[in-house]
């Protein structure tokens, strides 16, 4: 009898020492949890933040001073252009404004150069070379191609001879029989400018046939015009367009199939609303041997 209650005895306290040990491992499981989540909220500022401030067109000085009362750093990834702003002025920053982050971190910033952006131009880039060929040199500049003037003569069609800039001259063709010699120095041309070009019209320039340009939208009307040796008229909008790309030729003048001289200008009338009388239909296929040299050169120029 002894022997049983011995044993029942025994079974009795491995019970409560084990039950007494799982509380204890819990309990110091639990403990150990809370002092780490304590430890990483007190490490990691747990559920403190701070607001980017908005700093797209303040300067870089003022905002360096704002950085530091919010305890935040930056740096400087990139510089781009001033155009008509001043130098150091922030135009980009990552993150972005209102957005919430941990102190000390670092606000990535874009800025405006104190110099401006300026582009070498030489005188056997433009003159005397294909109008495809300069405009793609143009283009590869970060210049854009503005009036397009004819003139008579020549023995090889669509020849640059002379360039301008707001109507300043940047390069005219050299005269070898006056004695004169073609410039080796660069011009400086500030980047975005627009470049005028005097073309000749070739020995057998006949006159061009104006596109017909109604139905087409406002972007693909302006491609055709450059393609086709005119210049872009007057543009008159009827009604309201928000887009004016997307907006549709519903008049031109002169007229389709008209007969005028290159570098002519074609005037067009945009509405938002798709034309009367124009038809939706599915666009054809292109074949690449069918695309003019115009088109063809576009096409690389956006690669």
């Amino acid at each position: 009898m002894s022997k049983i209650r011995t044993f029942f005895s025994d079974l009795w306290y491995l019970r409560k020492t084990l039950l007494i040990n799982i509380l204890g491992v819990i309990v110091l499981t639990f403990v150990l949890v809370q002092v780490l989540m304590w430890s990483l909220s007190f490490y990691t500022l747990h559920g403190e933040s701070i607001e980017v401030p908005d700093l797209v067109n303040m300067k870089l000085n003022e905002a360096e001073k704002l950085l530091a009362t919010r305890k935040l750093d930056f740096v400087i990834t990139d510089s781009i252009c001033k155009g008509n702003s001043s130098g150091g002025i922030i135009k980009e920053q990552n993150p972005r404004p209102s957005f919430r982050v941990k102190e000390s971190r670092k606000i990535y910033l874009t800025i405006t150069r104190h110099s401006d952006c300026t582009v070498n131009l030489y005188y056997n880039q433009l003159i005397g070379r294909p109008r495809e060929y300069v405009v793609r040199q143009l283009q590869r500049s970060n210049l854009k191609v503005g009036k397009l003037t004819y003139k008579p003569g020549g023995k090889a069609e669509n020849t640059v001879v002379e360039a301008y800039v707001d109507g300043v001259p940047l390069f005219i063709e050299a005269d070898p029989n006056a004695g004169e010699k073609p410039p080796t120095e660069p011009k400086k041309i500030p980047q975005n400018a627009v470049v005028d070009l005097v073309l000749l019209e070739g020995v057998d320039a006949l006159p061009q046939y104006i596109p017909n340009l109604i139905c087409d939208t406002y972007g693909v009307a302006e491609f055709t015009i450059k393609g086709s040796q005119f210049n872009l008229g007057t543009v008159h909008i009827q009604g309201v367009v928000n887009d004016t790309l997307a907006a549709w030729v519903w008049k031109q003048s002169p007229s389709a199939g008209e007969n005028a001289t290159m570098g002519s200008g074609i005037d067009l009338w945009l509405m938002s609303e798709f034309p009367e009388g124009c038809k939706e239909e599915d666009p054809l296929p292109i074949d690449e041997d069918d695309l003019g040299d115009d088109a063809l050169y576009e096409e690389e120029g956006n690669d």
